[in-house]
């Protein structure tokens, strides 16, 4: 077992702070370095991140802790910041550096002694700043605390290869969870240096916890950090970490499995309506006569069709993705179960016995376009229905994303 100062309590260097673990877990001593005038204040953290994150979709309304706070406080910084010394390969010696961008608040901090969120950044492009607004609104100014996410490599328009596009080699060397998780360590050790924060002794009133923050994927590399970086990461949140999915113990596609039945118990019936019109829709779709025209029995828009999808057999796959990822996020929000939950409806899409397959393909993307502007009333597209736009859910240029993949 490889020792790095802070973890066994005692003074560290810098560099000792950058490496990871030889070993696969904490040690018993990175435990009692933790028994210092924090302990008390990490446990507290520890049951608020627990109980109040898991309800962060309702956190555009007042602090559920008594702050004492007026709206006039409820700021943030979310203006890009550049980290212009990311090095593209931490692990072969190359010393070739890249633009990281990130997103800083330091706007409740109250100075070293108190602890810094290190938001993990995920698969997707930080566009709106930060996220998280419970951590930057709420847990930042109970703690004193300064707040860092940052853009996870390849996933934005910064990379750490300019100008051309990366090889499949490359990719292979340098989109890692290990390599992302280093670019994380590196980064917030350069803003804890910026805040002052330059004690490393785990005992001393002065030293600045980091508190990992991260969900799904994110929430993967949270955990990860407490066992590879234990000796820079002191407490890390884990929602809906995918640990058994990454570790190849469970099946890829088990998630599903959840949907399903979330699916069923909203609407009896439901998994096998869905399932059966799916397939039977693929059947329609890959035997149509072009893409236009498969396209256009499905309701959507013909020139909204990504360019890369030039073949039926690409559209179906694609148009299937997109209807699983949607449902996943229904089920994100299907409780209490109810005829207003989006789950419910689209069940009821794929549940009416006088539409065709290909109609309720066209109802269900209808229903998203509905879901998606609030002030529109949902209801099934008729024969004067507008088309729908398929690049909203199957984006097409340089960085596409589904923005139901989240």
């Amino acid at each position: 077992m490889t020792d790095y100062g802070a973890i066994d309590g005692n003074q560290a260097s810098e560099s000792d702070h950058l490496q990871p673990r030889n070993d696969s877990l904490p040690s018993d001593k990175a435990s009692e370095g933790l028994l210092s005038p924090w302990a008390r204040a990490t446990a507290a953290l520890s049951i608020v991140l627990i109980v109040a994150l898991s309800y962060r979709n309702s956190f555009n309304s007042k602090p559920s802790i008594n702050l004492a706070l007026s709206d006039e406080d409820f700021h943030d910084q979310d203006e890009a910041q550049f980290y212009d010394d990311q090095l593209v390969d931490h692990f072969n010696g190359d010393t070739s550096t890249w633009s990281n961008r990130y997103y800083k608040s330091t706007n409740y901090f109250k100075g070293p002694g108190h602890p810094i969120f290190m938001v993990v950044g995920g698969e997707g492009a930080l566009d709106h700043g930060m996220l998280y607004p419970f951590v930057t609104q709420h847990l930042a100014p109970y703690f004193g605390a300064a707040v860092i996410q940052i853009e996870h490599r390849f996933y934005g328009p910064y990379q750490p290869i300019t100008g051309r596009e990366a090889t499949v080699p490359e990719l292979i060397e340098l989109l890692t969870p290990q390599q992302a998780m280093a670019d994380h360590i590196q980064l917030t050790k350069s803003f804890k240096e910026e805040l002052n924060c330059l004690q490393y002794d785990k005992s001393s009133e002065n030293y600045c916890p980091v508190v990992s923050v991260g969900g799904s994927y994110p929430g993967f590399l949270s955990a990860m950090f407490r066992l590879a970086y234990s000796n820079f990461i002191d407490i890390s949140y884990a929602s809906s970490a995918p640990l058994k999915l990454y570790d190849q113990t469970a099946d890829q596609n088990v998630f599903y499995d959840i949907v399903t039945k979330a699916a069923e118990r909203s609407s009896e019936g439901c998994a096998d309506a869905v399932s059966s019109a799916l397939q039977e829709a693929v059947e329609m779709i890959n035997e149509a006569s072009s893409v236009k025209e498969a396209v256009k029995s499905m309701n959507m828009c013909v020139d909204t069709v990504p360019e890369y999808i030039t073949t039926l057999k690409t559209l179906s796959a694609d148009v299937m993705m997109a209807i699983g990822f949607s449902f996943a996020d229904f089920d994100m929000g299907a409780y209490p179960p109810g005829p207003d939950l989006g789950i419910y409806k689209a069940c009821q899409v794929f549940q009416k016995e006088d539409s065709n397959s290909l109609k309720k393909v066209a109802n269900f993307f209808q229903l998203l376009k509905a879901d998606e502007d609030e002030e529109e009333e949902w209801g099934l597209v008729g024969d004067e229905g507008s088309c729908f736009d398929l690049s909203v859910f199957l984006p097409d240029g340089d960085n596409p994303r589904i923005p139901t993949s989240i």
